[in-house]
Protein backbone atom coordinates (compact mmCIF):
# COMPACT_ATOMS: atom_id res chain seq x y z
CA UNK A 1 0.00 0.00 0.00
CA UNK A 2 1.52 3.38 -0.96
CA UNK A 3 2.86 5.34 2.02
CA UNK A 4 0.92 8.40 0.87
CA UNK A 5 -2.27 6.41 1.31
CA UNK A 6 -1.33 5.57 4.88
CA UNK A 7 -0.27 9.14 5.63
CA UNK A 8 -3.46 10.61 4.23
CA UNK A 9 -6.06 7.87 4.51
CA UNK A 10 -9.28 8.25 2.62
CA UNK A 11 -12.42 8.53 4.76
CA UNK A 12 -15.31 6.59 3.25
CA UNK A 13 -18.72 7.59 4.51
CA UNK A 14 -21.32 4.87 4.87
CA UNK A 15 -25.06 5.00 5.38
CA UNK A 16 -27.15 2.13 6.74
CA UNK A 17 -30.68 1.34 5.62
CA UNK A 18 -32.02 -0.83 8.42
CA UNK A 19 -30.63 -1.63 11.85
CA UNK A 20 -32.01 -5.01 12.82
CA UNK A 21 -29.98 -8.07 13.72
CA UNK A 22 -27.78 -7.83 10.61
CA UNK A 23 -27.39 -4.05 10.86
CA UNK A 24 -26.34 -4.23 14.49
CA UNK A 25 -23.91 -7.06 13.75
CA UNK A 26 -22.41 -5.10 10.85
CA UNK A 27 -21.98 -1.98 12.99
CA UNK A 28 -20.36 -4.02 15.76
CA UNK A 29 -17.94 -5.68 13.34
CA UNK A 30 -16.94 -2.35 11.81
CA UNK A 31 -16.38 -0.93 15.31
CA UNK A 32 -14.52 -3.92 16.76
CA UNK A 33 -12.24 -4.48 13.75
CA UNK A 34 -11.35 -0.89 12.84
CA UNK A 35 -7.60 -1.49 12.68
CA UNK A 36 -7.92 -4.70 10.67
CA UNK A 37 -10.28 -3.09 8.15
CA UNK A 38 -8.00 -0.06 7.79
CA UNK A 39 -5.02 -2.33 7.19
CA UNK A 40 -6.90 -4.12 4.40
CA UNK A 41 -8.38 -1.05 2.71
CA UNK A 42 -6.22 1.97 3.53
CA UNK A 43 -9.44 3.78 4.41
CA UNK A 44 -11.26 4.94 7.49
CA UNK A 45 -14.95 4.02 7.49
CA UNK A 46 -17.26 6.65 8.94
CA UNK A 47 -20.86 5.59 9.60
CA UNK A 48 -22.72 8.85 9.09
CA UNK A 49 -26.42 7.88 9.08
CA UNK A 50 -28.60 4.92 9.99
CA UNK A 51 -32.08 4.68 8.51
CA UNK A 52 -34.75 3.06 10.69
CA UNK A 53 -38.53 2.63 10.70
CA UNK A 54 -39.20 2.99 14.44
CA UNK A 55 -37.59 6.02 16.06
CA UNK A 56 -39.08 5.23 19.48
CA UNK A 57 -37.04 2.07 19.98
CA UNK A 58 -34.21 2.43 22.51
CA UNK A 59 -30.77 2.06 20.93
CA UNK A 60 -27.22 2.00 22.26
CA UNK A 61 -25.86 4.55 19.76
CA UNK A 62 -26.25 8.35 19.71
CA UNK A 63 -29.73 9.36 18.58
CA UNK A 64 -28.36 11.85 16.03
CA UNK A 65 -27.09 8.93 13.95
CA UNK A 66 -30.64 7.70 13.28
CA UNK A 67 -33.28 8.93 10.90
CA UNK A 68 -36.60 7.68 9.59
CA UNK A 69 -36.02 9.59 6.34
CA UNK A 70 -34.38 6.88 4.26
CA UNK A 71 -34.29 9.04 1.14
CA UNK A 72 -32.09 11.56 2.93
CA UNK A 73 -29.41 8.86 3.21
CA UNK A 74 -29.42 7.65 -0.39
CA UNK A 75 -29.45 11.20 -1.76
CA UNK A 76 -26.85 12.64 0.64
CA UNK A 77 -23.89 13.80 -1.53
CA UNK A 78 -21.44 13.13 1.32
CA UNK A 79 -22.23 9.41 1.56
CA UNK A 80 -20.12 7.05 -0.57
CA UNK A 81 -21.65 3.64 0.19
CA UNK A 82 -25.16 2.53 1.16
CA UNK A 83 -25.73 -0.72 3.04
CA UNK A 84 -29.26 -1.93 2.28
CA UNK A 85 -30.32 -4.18 5.17
CA UNK A 86 -34.11 -3.64 5.33
CA UNK A 87 -35.19 -6.62 3.20
CA UNK A 88 -38.25 -7.05 1.01
CA UNK A 89 -38.57 -5.81 -2.53
CA UNK A 90 -40.60 -2.62 -2.90
CA UNK A 91 -39.03 -0.11 -0.47
CA UNK A 92 -35.57 -1.66 -0.73
CA UNK A 93 -35.73 -1.60 -4.53
CA UNK A 94 -36.74 2.06 -4.55
CA UNK A 95 -33.87 2.96 -2.18
CA UNK A 96 -31.25 1.00 -4.14
CA UNK A 97 -32.39 2.61 -7.39
CA UNK A 98 -32.13 6.08 -5.82
CA UNK A 99 -28.74 5.29 -4.31
CA UNK A 100 -27.37 4.28 -7.72
CA UNK A 101 -28.95 7.35 -9.34
CA UNK A 102 -27.06 9.48 -6.83
CA UNK A 103 -23.72 7.78 -7.42
CA UNK A 104 -23.60 5.54 -4.33
CA UNK A 105 -22.02 2.12 -4.21
CA UNK A 106 -24.42 -0.43 -2.71
CA UNK A 107 -23.99 -3.52 -0.56
CA UNK A 108 -27.15 -5.51 0.10
CA UNK A 109 -28.19 -8.65 1.98
CA UNK A 110 -31.54 -8.72 0.19
CA UNK A 111 -32.12 -12.09 -1.49
CA UNK A 112 -35.65 -11.28 -2.68
CA UNK A 113 -34.60 -8.04 -4.34
CA UNK A 114 -31.59 -9.57 -6.09
CA UNK A 115 -33.54 -12.67 -7.17
CA UNK A 116 -36.24 -10.50 -8.75
CA UNK A 117 -34.37 -7.39 -9.95
CA UNK A 118 -30.70 -8.34 -9.81
CA UNK A 119 -30.03 -8.23 -13.54
CA UNK A 120 -31.46 -4.73 -13.94
CA UNK A 121 -29.87 -3.25 -10.81
CA UNK A 122 -26.42 -4.75 -11.38
CA UNK A 123 -26.39 -3.61 -15.01
CA UNK A 124 -27.38 -0.12 -13.86
CA UNK A 125 -24.53 -0.08 -11.34
CA UNK A 126 -22.08 -1.28 -13.97
CA UNK A 127 -23.07 1.45 -16.43
CA UNK A 128 -22.41 4.03 -13.71
CA UNK A 129 -19.07 2.43 -12.71
CA UNK A 130 -20.49 1.64 -9.28
CA UNK A 131 -20.31 -1.45 -7.12
CA UNK A 132 -23.37 -3.47 -6.18
CA UNK A 133 -22.44 -6.51 -4.09
CA UNK A 134 -24.70 -9.10 -2.42
CA UNK A 135 -22.62 -11.88 -0.87
CA UNK A 136 -24.85 -11.79 2.23
CA UNK A 137 -27.98 -12.52 0.18
CA UNK A 138 -27.03 -16.20 -0.17
CA UNK A 139 -25.73 -18.41 2.60
CA UNK A 140 -25.03 -15.74 5.21
CA UNK A 141 -21.32 -15.92 6.00
CA UNK A 142 -20.55 -18.64 3.43
CA UNK A 143 -18.35 -16.98 0.74
CA UNK A 144 -19.99 -18.63 -2.26
CA UNK A 145 -21.07 -15.65 -4.38
CA UNK A 146 -17.58 -14.20 -4.77
CA UNK A 147 -16.17 -17.67 -5.43
CA UNK A 148 -18.65 -18.22 -8.28
CA UNK A 149 -17.96 -14.75 -9.68
CA UNK A 150 -14.19 -15.05 -9.61
CA UNK A 151 -12.26 -18.17 -8.55
CA UNK A 152 -14.69 -20.62 -10.18
CA UNK A 153 -15.65 -18.47 -13.16
CA UNK A 154 -13.48 -20.47 -15.56
CA UNK A 155 -15.30 -23.71 -14.80
CA UNK A 156 -18.24 -25.10 -16.68
CA UNK A 157 -20.53 -25.83 -13.73
CA UNK A 158 -22.36 -29.05 -14.45
CA UNK A 159 -24.66 -29.02 -11.42
CA UNK A 160 -25.18 -26.97 -8.27
CA UNK A 161 -27.20 -27.96 -5.20
CA UNK A 162 -27.65 -26.22 -1.88
CA UNK A 163 -29.13 -26.48 1.60
CA UNK A 164 -29.95 -22.79 1.68
CA UNK A 165 -32.34 -22.36 4.60
CA UNK A 166 -31.24 -23.01 8.17
CA UNK A 167 -34.77 -23.17 9.59
CA UNK A 168 -35.89 -26.05 7.39
CA UNK A 169 -32.60 -27.88 7.86
CA UNK A 170 -32.99 -27.60 11.62
CA UNK A 171 -36.56 -28.94 11.44
CA UNK A 172 -35.63 -31.89 9.23
CA UNK A 173 -32.61 -32.72 11.41
CA UNK A 174 -34.78 -32.79 14.54
CA UNK A 175 -37.53 -34.81 12.85
CA UNK A 176 -35.03 -37.46 11.81
CA UNK A 177 -33.11 -37.62 15.10
CA UNK A 178 -36.13 -37.64 17.41
CA UNK A 179 -38.91 -39.16 15.32
CA UNK A 180 -40.85 -35.96 15.95
CA UNK A 181 -43.53 -34.59 13.63
CA UNK A 182 -43.22 -31.42 11.59
CA UNK A 183 -45.71 -29.29 13.56
CA UNK A 184 -44.06 -29.96 16.93
CA UNK A 185 -40.53 -29.22 15.72
CA UNK A 186 -41.70 -26.07 13.93
CA UNK A 187 -43.27 -24.83 17.16
CA UNK A 188 -39.97 -25.44 18.99
CA UNK A 189 -38.03 -23.66 16.24
CA UNK A 190 -40.31 -20.64 16.64
CA UNK A 191 -39.75 -20.60 20.40
CA UNK A 192 -35.98 -20.76 19.89
CA UNK A 193 -36.03 -17.95 17.33
CA UNK A 194 -34.95 -20.15 14.42
CA UNK A 195 -38.32 -19.68 12.72
CA UNK A 196 -40.55 -16.62 12.42
CA UNK A 197 -44.13 -16.62 13.71
CA UNK A 198 -45.12 -16.68 10.02
CA UNK A 199 -42.80 -19.40 8.77
CA UNK A 200 -44.14 -19.45 5.19
CA UNK A 201 -41.02 -17.96 3.64
CA UNK A 202 -38.87 -20.72 5.12
CA UNK A 203 -40.92 -23.92 5.25
CA UNK A 204 -42.69 -23.38 1.91
CA UNK A 205 -39.40 -22.88 0.07
CA UNK A 206 -39.56 -19.21 -0.94
CA UNK A 207 -36.30 -18.32 0.82
CA UNK A 208 -34.49 -21.20 -0.89
CA UNK A 209 -36.04 -20.27 -4.24
CA UNK A 210 -34.67 -16.71 -4.07
CA UNK A 211 -31.20 -17.98 -3.19
CA UNK A 212 -30.97 -20.69 -5.84
CA UNK A 213 -32.19 -18.14 -8.42
CA UNK A 214 -29.28 -15.86 -7.50
CA UNK A 215 -26.75 -18.67 -7.63
CA UNK A 216 -28.11 -19.82 -11.00
CA UNK A 217 -27.84 -16.29 -12.41
CA UNK A 218 -24.22 -15.90 -11.30
CA UNK A 219 -23.23 -19.39 -12.41
CA UNK A 220 -24.89 -19.37 -15.81
CA UNK A 221 -24.88 -15.66 -16.62
CA UNK A 222 -28.60 -14.91 -16.95
CA UNK A 223 -31.46 -14.31 -14.55
CA UNK A 224 -34.17 -16.95 -14.25
CA UNK A 225 -37.79 -15.84 -13.93
CA UNK A 226 -38.96 -16.96 -10.49
CA UNK A 227 -42.26 -18.11 -11.96
CA UNK A 228 -40.30 -20.76 -13.91
CA UNK A 229 -38.77 -22.29 -10.78
CA UNK A 230 -40.56 -25.30 -9.34
CA UNK A 231 -41.00 -24.82 -5.58
CA UNK A 232 -42.17 -27.15 -2.80
CA UNK A 233 -41.74 -26.90 0.96
CA UNK A 234 -41.43 -29.44 3.75
CA UNK A 235 -44.89 -29.43 5.33
CA UNK A 236 -45.80 -32.82 3.82
CA UNK A 237 -42.74 -34.69 5.17
CA UNK A 238 -43.72 -37.30 7.77
CA UNK A 239 -41.84 -39.38 10.30
CA UNK A 240 -42.54 -42.46 8.15
CA UNK A 241 -40.67 -40.84 5.26
CA UNK A 242 -37.72 -40.25 7.57
CA UNK A 243 -37.80 -43.93 8.53
CA UNK A 244 -37.82 -45.20 4.94
CA UNK A 245 -35.11 -42.75 3.92
CA UNK A 246 -32.86 -44.28 6.57
CA UNK A 247 -33.77 -47.83 5.52
CA UNK A 248 -32.91 -47.08 1.88
CA UNK A 249 -29.66 -45.28 2.78
CA UNK A 250 -30.75 -41.66 2.30
CA UNK A 251 -31.45 -38.48 4.24
CA UNK A 252 -34.13 -35.91 3.46
CA UNK A 253 -33.05 -32.32 2.79
CA UNK A 254 -34.77 -29.29 1.29
CA UNK A 255 -32.54 -28.55 -1.70
CA UNK A 256 -32.27 -25.81 -4.25
CA UNK A 257 -30.93 -27.41 -7.44
CA UNK A 258 -29.86 -26.00 -10.79
CA UNK A 259 -28.19 -27.62 -13.77
CA UNK A 260 -27.71 -26.64 -17.38
CA UNK A 261 -29.68 -28.85 -19.76
CA UNK A 262 -28.55 -27.02 -22.90
CA UNK A 263 -27.21 -23.51 -23.65
CA UNK A 264 -29.57 -20.88 -22.19
CA UNK A 265 -31.79 -23.58 -20.71
CA UNK A 266 -31.62 -24.70 -17.08
CA UNK A 267 -33.59 -26.92 -14.76
CA UNK A 268 -34.02 -24.94 -11.52
CA UNK A 269 -36.05 -26.45 -8.71
CA UNK A 270 -36.67 -26.36 -4.95
CA UNK A 271 -38.14 -29.35 -3.13
CA UNK A 272 -37.54 -31.95 -0.41
CA UNK A 273 -35.09 -34.51 -1.73
CA UNK A 274 -33.76 -37.86 -0.66
CA UNK A 275 -30.00 -37.63 -0.97
CA UNK A 276 -27.56 -40.54 -0.42
CA UNK A 277 -25.89 -40.67 2.97
CA UNK A 278 -22.57 -40.84 1.12
CA UNK A 279 -23.08 -37.38 -0.39
CA UNK A 280 -21.38 -34.39 1.30
CA UNK A 281 -24.67 -32.50 1.65
CA UNK A 282 -26.20 -35.35 3.65
CA UNK A 283 -23.94 -34.48 6.60
CA UNK A 284 -25.00 -30.81 6.90
CA UNK A 285 -27.30 -30.58 9.91
CA UNK A 286 -29.18 -28.19 12.18
CA UNK A 287 -29.09 -24.51 11.13
CA UNK A 288 -26.05 -24.92 8.89
CA UNK A 289 -26.21 -24.20 5.16
CA UNK A 290 -24.09 -25.62 2.35
CA UNK A 291 -23.59 -25.24 -1.39
CA UNK A 292 -22.21 -28.14 -3.42
CA UNK A 293 -21.22 -27.97 -7.07
CA UNK A 294 -19.56 -30.06 -9.73
CA UNK A 295 -17.27 -28.19 -12.14
CA UNK A 296 -15.57 -29.60 -15.20
CA UNK A 297 -12.10 -28.69 -13.88
CA UNK A 298 -12.53 -28.25 -10.13
CA UNK A 299 -14.63 -31.41 -9.68
CA UNK A 300 -16.80 -31.71 -6.57
CA UNK A 301 -16.62 -28.72 -4.23
CA UNK A 302 -18.64 -27.71 -1.17
CA UNK A 303 -18.98 -24.55 0.91
CA UNK A 304 -20.57 -24.90 4.34
CA UNK A 305 -21.20 -22.74 7.39
CA UNK A 306 -23.81 -20.78 9.29
CA UNK A 307 -26.19 -19.52 6.67
CA UNK A 308 -28.15 -17.05 8.75
CA UNK A 309 -27.99 -14.91 11.86
CA UNK A 310 -26.64 -11.47 12.58
CA UNK A 311 -22.93 -12.21 12.87
CA UNK A 312 -22.42 -14.56 9.87
CA UNK A 313 -24.47 -12.27 7.61
CA UNK A 314 -22.68 -9.19 8.94
CA UNK A 315 -19.38 -10.87 8.07
CA UNK A 316 -20.47 -11.12 4.43
CA UNK A 317 -21.74 -7.52 4.38
CA UNK A 318 -18.45 -6.20 5.76
CA UNK A 319 -16.48 -8.34 3.31
CA UNK A 320 -18.35 -6.73 0.43
CA UNK A 321 -17.88 -3.27 1.95
CA UNK A 322 -14.12 -3.87 2.16
CA UNK A 323 -14.14 -4.79 -1.54
CA UNK A 324 -15.95 -1.52 -2.33
CA UNK A 325 -13.54 0.51 -0.20
CA UNK A 326 -10.55 -0.94 -2.03
CA UNK A 327 -12.03 0.13 -5.34
CA UNK A 328 -12.69 3.63 -4.03
CA UNK A 329 -9.18 4.01 -2.59
CA UNK A 330 -7.58 2.76 -5.80
CA UNK A 331 -9.93 4.89 -7.92
CA UNK A 332 -10.94 1.86 -9.92
CA UNK A 333 -14.15 1.22 -11.80
CA UNK A 334 -16.98 -0.55 -10.01
CA UNK A 335 -16.48 -4.30 -9.95
CA UNK A 336 -20.13 -5.33 -10.14
CA UNK A 337 -20.41 -8.23 -12.59
CA UNK A 338 -23.64 -7.91 -14.57
CA UNK A 339 -25.70 -10.77 -15.89
CA UNK A 340 -28.47 -10.71 -18.45
CA UNK A 341 -32.08 -11.78 -18.50
CA UNK A 342 -34.00 -14.41 -20.40
CA UNK A 343 -32.66 -17.69 -19.01
CA UNK A 344 -35.28 -20.41 -19.44
CA UNK A 345 -35.94 -23.03 -16.78
CA UNK A 346 -37.57 -26.20 -18.04
CA UNK A 347 -40.79 -27.34 -16.34
CA UNK A 348 -40.43 -29.95 -13.63
CA UNK A 349 -42.42 -32.40 -15.78
CA UNK A 350 -39.30 -32.84 -17.93
CA UNK A 351 -37.07 -33.81 -15.01
CA UNK A 352 -35.48 -37.26 -15.19
CA UNK A 353 -34.54 -38.71 -11.82
CA UNK A 354 -35.34 -41.51 -9.37
CA UNK A 355 -38.38 -41.37 -7.07
CA UNK A 356 -39.52 -42.56 -3.66
CA UNK A 357 -43.17 -43.64 -3.32
CA UNK A 358 -45.09 -44.68 -0.18
CA UNK A 359 -48.54 -46.29 -0.41
CA UNK A 360 -51.18 -47.58 1.97
CA UNK A 361 -52.63 -50.77 0.48
CA UNK A 362 -54.90 -53.72 1.07
CA UNK A 363 -52.76 -56.41 2.69
CA UNK A 364 -53.77 -59.25 0.37
CA UNK A 365 -52.33 -61.45 -2.41
CA UNK A 366 -51.83 -59.78 -5.80
CA UNK A 367 -51.46 -56.23 -4.50
CA UNK A 368 -47.76 -55.90 -5.30
CA UNK A 369 -48.24 -57.37 -8.76
CA UNK A 370 -51.00 -54.93 -9.67
CA UNK A 371 -48.93 -51.97 -8.52
CA UNK A 372 -45.72 -52.98 -10.32
CA UNK A 373 -47.61 -53.78 -13.52
CA UNK A 374 -49.37 -50.41 -13.48
CA UNK A 375 -46.10 -48.56 -12.88
CA UNK A 376 -44.37 -50.57 -15.61
CA UNK A 377 -46.93 -49.57 -18.22
CA UNK A 378 -45.75 -45.98 -17.66
CA UNK A 379 -42.06 -46.93 -17.93
CA UNK A 380 -41.53 -46.68 -14.16
CA UNK A 381 -39.32 -49.53 -12.94
CA UNK A 382 -38.67 -50.45 -9.30
CA UNK A 383 -35.24 -50.90 -7.68
CA UNK A 384 -36.02 -51.30 -3.98
CA UNK A 385 -39.02 -52.04 -1.78
CA UNK A 386 -39.97 -52.21 1.91
CA UNK A 387 -43.34 -53.32 3.24
CA UNK A 388 -45.10 -53.80 6.56
CA UNK A 389 -48.53 -54.78 7.83
CA UNK A 390 -50.87 -52.34 9.53
CA UNK A 391 -54.05 -52.93 11.53
CA UNK A 392 -57.39 -53.52 9.87
CA UNK A 393 -56.13 -55.66 6.99
CA UNK A 394 -53.99 -52.82 5.60
CA UNK A 395 -50.33 -52.63 4.71
CA UNK A 396 -47.73 -50.05 3.74
CA UNK A 397 -45.30 -50.33 0.84
CA UNK A 398 -42.40 -47.98 0.08
CA UNK A 399 -40.57 -48.10 -3.26
CA UNK A 400 -37.56 -46.58 -4.95
CA UNK A 401 -37.71 -46.36 -8.75
CA UNK A 402 -35.24 -46.41 -11.59
CA UNK A 403 -34.58 -43.08 -13.32
CA UNK A 404 -37.70 -42.00 -15.17
CA UNK A 405 -39.35 -38.87 -16.50
CA UNK A 406 -41.46 -36.96 -13.95
CA UNK A 407 -44.35 -36.64 -16.36
CA UNK A 408 -44.46 -40.45 -16.63
CA UNK A 409 -44.08 -40.95 -12.89
CA UNK A 410 -46.91 -38.56 -12.01
CA UNK A 411 -49.21 -40.22 -14.55
CA UNK A 412 -48.25 -43.63 -13.17
CA UNK A 413 -49.01 -42.83 -9.54
CA UNK A 414 -52.34 -41.33 -10.58
CA UNK A 415 -53.23 -44.69 -12.12
CA UNK A 416 -51.89 -46.54 -9.08
CA UNK A 417 -54.07 -44.40 -6.85
CA UNK A 418 -57.14 -45.63 -8.75
CA UNK A 419 -56.40 -49.32 -8.10
CA UNK A 420 -58.85 -51.04 -5.74
CA UNK A 421 -55.95 -52.51 -3.78
CA UNK A 422 -54.47 -49.04 -3.03
CA UNK A 423 -56.25 -47.12 -0.28
CA UNK A 424 -53.98 -44.05 -0.22
CA UNK A 425 -50.91 -42.51 -1.85
CA UNK A 426 -49.16 -41.42 1.34
CA UNK A 427 -46.24 -39.51 -0.16
CA UNK A 428 -43.63 -39.37 -2.88
CA UNK A 429 -40.35 -37.56 -3.29
CA UNK A 430 -37.52 -37.04 -5.76
CA UNK A 431 -34.26 -38.89 -5.19
CA UNK A 432 -30.82 -37.47 -6.06
CA UNK A 433 -27.88 -39.67 -6.95
CA UNK A 434 -25.12 -37.19 -7.85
Amino acid sequence: MPSSTLANPRTIKVGFLGFGTVGEGTHRMLSDNVDEIFRKTGAKINITSIGIKDASKARCLPSELFTTDLKSIVTDPKIDVVLELIGGEELAGEMVDLALDHGKHVVTANKELIAKQGSRLISKARKKNLDLHFEAAVGGGIPVVQALKHQLAGNDVIKLMGILNGTTNYILTRMEAEGANFADVLADAQKLGYAEADSTNDVDGFDTMYKIAILAAITFGKQVDLSDIHREGIRSIGTEDMHYAEVFGYRIKLLGICEEIEPDTLMVRVHPTMIPRTHQLAHVDDVFNAVWLKGDFVGDLMFSGRGAGGDPTASAVVGDLIDVCRNIVNEGDGSAIPYGEGMKSLPISELETRYYLRLEVQDCPGTLGQISTTLGRRKVGLTAMEMKSKVGGLGEIAFLTHVCREEDFVAAIEEVGNLDCVTKIESWMRVEQS
